[in-house]
């Protein structure tokens, strides 16, 4: 074992060129110490590499099957996630607010989500119910004499035009009641309306006006947005749209996650401006927030069959993209390939590759050409993520 003199230099109060000698000194002895301890470091990992290669055992890898797939070329276009039911919900009558739903939260339908003021037509209410009783009793007090002065006009004891002003109080009684019931029907329903209740299941996103505020009828008070029914709304080229009328499914990538959406709706509508037309998704099997940004993949080509594999297979270095695949006798080659389109987690790989060669999808960063290899025996578990 090598021996290694310690200098110890005492500080000197001297001159700043004493000083700075000082300090190369140090310099120099520090940067021997590391060039020694790289040099340890280098011996260990070769070390290290030599008893792997005596009777180590050979790295584990997965791999899949390269195969021949049906791909078209893909533009990822923009979009967000947006909800089927998102309303500004207005009053239907004027009052003070006496009560709103609190911000965020979660309602039925049916649900009261504010409260306007109803003394004026609670009171409105009970005179249109007293207006409907003198209508109704005139009524029948005029049905009565009609019937009486009928009797008499039969027995020439009463004069034919008394009976006809009879009979014409009469309807206009019968009209006066239906008005009276109207104006009751109409104060019932405002004061139904004044509570002001969900139509469809939501979250409160916005108060748009404060309790003990005045509104007036058609004021808006809540943003109520559905959570539960949500779309991706994107707009795609109109030269996509022969393609998209080919598809049920689209491939949704978003910075929640990523998966494949139906295709909801198509909307082959487009301004001079643009020339982009709108796709609907249907999300509802994503926990994703309404206004989140999405990409999606939407075809703008024609599809052609080409050898795919895992995106996970490709190794990126300085030389260039490769992947290794597994010969028969358990050893990595490594391929040198060129890439083309992609669909989802495959891309189609150009170079000597065959469909059914065994392409390593996990652990090929840190393989090398000839090198031995073992396929983990729970190959298709892990390779589906489930490790």
């Amino acid at each position: 074992m090598r021996k290694y003199r310690v200098f110890v230099l005492p500080l000197f109060r001297s001159s700043k060129t004493t000083n700075f000698g000082l300090f190369m000194i140090l310099h120099k002895q520090t940067l021997y110490l590391k060039i020694i301890a790289t040099s340890l470091m280098i011996s260990f990992c070769i070390h290290a590499a030599d008893s792997h290669a005596q009777g180590f055992p050979a790295p584990s890898v997965n791999v899949v099957d390269a195969k021949k797939t049906l791909i078209a070329p893909v533009a990822w276009v923009s979009g967000s996630v947006v909800s089927r039911n998102n309303s500004q919900i207005a009053a239907e009558v004027s009052g003070r607010l006496v009560s709103l739903a609190e911000l965020g939260t979660r309602v039925k339908a049916g649900d009261v989500i504010a409260q306007i003021d109803d003394t004026t037509l609670k009171i409105q209410l009970t005179e249109d119910k007293a207006s409907v009783q003198n209508a109704e009793s005139r009524l029948n007090f005029l049905e009565s004499e009609v019937k009486r002065k009928s009797t008499l006009a039969k027995r020439n004891l009463s004069a034919i035009t008394d009976l006809d002003e009879t009979i014409s109080q009469r309807d206009v009684a019968k009209g006066e009641l239906t008005a009276a019931k109207a104006r009751l029907a109409k104060t019932e329903q405002n004061l139904d309306y004044s509570q002001l209740k969900a139509p469809f299941d939501g979250l409160v996103a916005q108060r748009l006006r404060n309790q003990g505020e005045y509104v007036n009828n058609g004021t808006a008070i809540i943003r109520l947005v559905e959570t539960s029914h949500l779309e991706a709304s994107v707009y795609a080229p109109l030269t996509a749209y022969r393609f998209l009328k080919q598809s049920t499914e689209l491939q949704v990538d978003s910075p929640l996650g990523k998966g494949v959406a139906p295709i909801k709706s198509l909307v082959p509508v487009a301004d001079n401006r643009s020339h982009l037309m709108e796709v609907r998704l249907d999300l509802s099997t994503f926990d994703w927030p309404v206004g989140l940004n999405v990409r999606v993949a939407v075809a703008n080509g024609e599809s052609k069959e080409v050898i795919a594999v895992p995106r996970d297979a490709l190794v990126l270095r300085r030389e260039g993209t490769s992947i290794f695949r597994v010969k028969q006798d358990n050893t990595a080659e490594q391929v040198s390939v060129s890439v083309g389109m992609a669909s989802g987690e495959l891309i189609e790989v150009i170079g000597d590759i065959n469909p059914g060669d065994k392409i390593v999808v996990r652990g090929a960063e840190r393989l090398k050409q000839g090198q031995a290899v073992q396929v983990k025996a729970d190959n298709q578990t892990l390779i589906s993520g489930k490790q």
